[in-house]
């Protein structure tokens, strides 16, 4: 599977919303404890997006 830059970057995007809500999860941080699980929704939310608009160019 290769992906393109723009999916590429969503992916990243995606991979860091769930690291930052898991980081909330496990350690006491002010404002990602307080969004951990729109943090992952967000996460899943772009996760989809990329997947959905994978074939579309500009």
């Amino acid at each position: 599977m290769k992906l393109s830059a723009f999916t590429l970057l969503l992916f990243f995007v995606s991979v860091a919303l769930a690291i930052a809500s898991l980081v909330g999860r496990f350690q006491e941080v002010q404002y990602l404890t307080e969004y951990q699980y729109w943090l992952m929704a967000g996460a899943f939310g772009v996760l989809v997006f990329g997947i959905v608009f994978k074939g579309q160019s500009h």
